[in-house]
């Protein structure tokens, strides 16, 4: 029916353009239609109409409207209107603190205009040329993993709120000790945070995690942890993620974010994966954004790879790249149609063969029809929870 439909816009524009008593509303009108169907998918309409198109609507001086960007989704904050002194989520004075393992907080997506020079507008050589500058090989957002030493991801932003305005994130590094009771934020770079020694408390979920709530204050300097957890047999954290913050408790001034950290993958752990030549697929929501869901297969063998999805209610969008040791690595060709450039995927696999797995990554992606979204997630295998879930789906 769509395909119908497109062919009777196509013949109507063709007669319209070719016509010199065609009305000219109708030409403006079919125009419109035919480049927005190309701006959609630029292969499900002829080269030759679009330039057409282009030129009539250029003398016409009626733009195509721009495609509006979903609006993000409201904050919960379960600790506003005076409703802290009863909840252990929240944080004395700093009520405004939410874990981000309850219900969806707001997306770090926000609308913004298309560009003359976005993916698939193909406008002037010029954006051509800026184009093609951009599909180059990515740089990493944050340095690398290395293979079986303590590895994770965090979003960075100013206050304790843990939630920013897109533009004002960042990504760090993030190290914590295995018993929860330190952290480190950009470990040896130019915002490093380290924590206060803090204590920890454990409570059972009724899923694979359990809660960690780590607090702690010395000198008027405070930090927290409100954070999922995996740990092994000993007592000690193999997998975590969620909510990190540290301030002062004065001047309510600080940094704050959120976090997926744990163990690379070993250089022997990689090489069983690799030379079985299995496929892992992993899976969960990510931490700023509960709403948003991802999912991504590991390809091992002699040429490593990945793919992955993303969806949230208000947008969707699919990547693929490189492995490297433990380190996945975004490819710009792979990624979806409605993924501008510029755009970067990076995780690292956690864990060993037969344990504790999972898949820690961050994006900072472009969408022309959801805005920009940054976050970070910690993803578990999809074959089931526990100890000996491998995720492998494919021999």
């Amino acid at each position: 029916m769509h395909a119908v439909r497109l062919t009777v816009i196509f013949l109507l524009a063709f007669w319209s353009l070719g016509s010199q008593a065609a009305d000219l509303a109708l030409q403006n009108q079919d125009c419109a239609k035919v480049l927005e169907s190309w701006a959609e998918n630029p292969k499900s309409v002829p080269r030759s109409l679009v330039d057409s198109c282009k030129e009539q609507m250029a003398k016409a001086a009626a733009p195509v409207a721009a495609v509006a960007a979903a609006p993000a989704p409201a904050a919960v904050d379960p600790c506003a209107n005076g409703g802290g002194a009863g909840n252990v989520l929240c944080w004395g004075p700093w009520s405004a603190l939410a874990p981000a393992a309850a219900a969806p907080l707001a997306s770090l997506a926000f609308p913004e205009e298309r560009g003359d020079c976005d993916v698939g507008s193909g406008l002037s050589e010029q954006c051509r040329v800026q184009l093609a500058a951009a599909d180059s090989p990515p740089d990493n957002l944050v340095e690398p993993c290395t293979a079986g030493a303590p590895c994770g991801f965090a979003t960075f932003v100013s206050g304790v709120t843990s939630t920013g305005d897109v533009e004002d994130t960042s990504f760090k590094r993030f190290d914590m000790d295995p018993d929860g009771t330190r952290f480190v934020v950009d470990p040896d770079g130019a915002d490093e945070v380290n924590s206060v020694g803090m204590t920890t408390n454990f409570q059972p979920r009724p899923d694979e995690w359990s809660n960690l709530r780590s607090n702690g204050s010395m000198e008027g300097e405070q930090s927290r942890l409100v954070a999922r957890v995996l740990g092994d047999e000993e007592g000690g954290i193999e997998l975590a993620a969620d909510i990190w913050a540290h301030g002062n408790r004065e001047t309510r001034t600080g940094h704050s974010g959120y976090f997926a950290w744990g163990t690379a993958t070993s250089a022997s752990g990689l090489s069983l994966l690799n030379g079985n030549g299995v496929s892992l697929n992993f899976s969960g929501p990510m931490s700023v954004n509960n709403a948003t869901n991802a999912s991504v297969t590991v390809n091992f063998g002699s040429q490593a790879n990945w793919t992955g999805s993303w969806t949230n209610p208000a947008w969707a969008f699919n990547a693929g790249g490189s492995v490297n040791g433990p380190n996945l690595l975004s490819n710009p060709a792979q990624f979806s149609s409605n993924v501008q450039s510029g755009s970067v995927v990076q995780g690292a696999l956690l864990g060993e063969p037969g344990g504790q797995q999972g898949l820690a990554h961050i994006i900072d992606v472009r969408l022309t029809d959801g805005g920009h979204i940054k976050d970070v997630g910690l993803l578990r295998p999809a074959t089931g929870p526990g100890p000996g879930a491998t995720g492998i789906i494919a021999p």
